[in-house]
């Protein structure tokens, strides 16, 4: 397996990405994948030499690649978006990062990237996973003496949740290139939330049915999207000068949260009893709304196009607009093909 092609432009070795990324496209016409690259990183494309076995016809493009060539190209002609390879910088560290001493503005992916690597602990799911078992027993109103019995029927029910939270991460891996990953958040915060309401409900009106089945439709929503889809970001929105640091920062602040969450979790089961899922409820709303508003769809997206649309500081992605056109069907018409029907 070669070196990955990126990485071998940043260092200048643009034959050898020519011949990488040709091995990793066999039988493909590379030439618009390779100019895109090279343009992303600023490295002059004099020295690349046509691969043996290269097809004539286009076999594989990233999705708008022409398109973003052209918009790579123009930022560069205007000094506008600045190269790892025009300041000379292979990785930056946690300093540079804070002071802004980065060839990018990347302040929007970076929050994006922190928040959904520190809320995936809030959303209650570490909860459900430590303490599943003690919760169920209250929930079911088990006997010390149905306790004892082992296996009982809450530790049955701790063993159906584990299985089923690995159902709905296999799910999520076939849905999150066809979704997308922005999708799969809301609808995974949406669950969520609507998950902990109902356990609330079910254990304040004594429905041990509801709240079992909610615990379960929990661990369904978890699965789907606030599971895997935070350890992709920053490798899918961060530059690769900041990836390495900003993993490990990211890394780091998920452990700490599941170290707190750990700690606050029984606390919280006794001050609150029954409301315990509640905050977290709460919380998820508030998940929902971050994902809607700030975080940006990176499926089949470039990182110089997530670069040339969001690098600045944090601001809104969300566009009703943009949305509603999203939601609409194949062939719907427009506003400009109305008109001119009517004309």
């Amino acid at each position: 397996m070669p070196e990955s092609p990126k990485f071998l432009i940043t260092k200048g070795r643009t034959a050898d990405a020519s011949s990488a990324l040709q091995f990793l496209r066999p039988g493909c016409n590379i030439a618009n994948e390779l100019q895109e690259m090279i343009a992303s990183s600023g490295i002059s494309n004099s020295g690349v030499e046509p691969v043996a076995g290269a097809t004539s016809e286009a076999g594989f493009a990233p999705d708008r690649a022409s398109e973003l060539k052209g918009t790579v190209e123009d930022k560069f002609d205007s000094g506008s978006f600045h190269s790892v390879s025009e300041t000379n910088i292979c990785s930056v560290g946690l300093a540079d990062i804070i002071k802004g001493r980065t060839p990018d503005v990347i302040w929007h992916m970076l929050f994006c990237t922190l928040f959904l690597m520190g809320f995936q602990q809030w959303t209650g799911a570490k909860g459900i996973v430590f303490y599943s078992t003690e919760i169920i027993i209250k929930v079911l109103g088990l006997s010390p003496s149905q306790i004892r019995h082992t296996p009982n029927s809450a530790q049955w029910v701790t063993i159906g949740l584990a299985g089923t939270g690995i159902l709905a991460v296999l799910t999520s891996m076939c849905l999150i290139d066809r979704l997308g990953r922005r999708r799969l958040l809301l609808v995974s915060t949406g669950g969520l939330a609507a998950a902990c309401f109902a356990i609330v409900i079910g254990r304040v009106c004594h429905v041990s049915a509801l709240a079992v089945v909610s615990m379960f439709a929990f661990k369904i929503a978890y699965g789907l999207g606030m599971a895997p889809i935070p350890w992709l970001t920053a490798s899918e929105m961060l530059p690769y000068y900041a990836l390495g640091t900003m993993s490990g920062i990211a890394c780091a602040l998920n452990w700490s949260m599941i170290f707190l969450i750990g700690l606050l979790f029984p606390v919280l089961a006794r001050v609150l009893q029954n409301y315990l899922f509640l905050p977290f409820a709460i919380l998820n709303l508030v998940g929902f709304t971050v994902v809607l508003l700030f975080v940006p769809e990176t499926k089949g997206r470039h990182i110089s196009d997530i670069l040339f649309h969001h690098g600045r500081r944090v601001h809104i992605v969300f566009s009703p607009t943009a949305w509603m056109r999203q939601q609409r069907p194949a062939g719907y018409p427009t506003t400009t093909t109305v008109t001119s029907n009517i004309a």
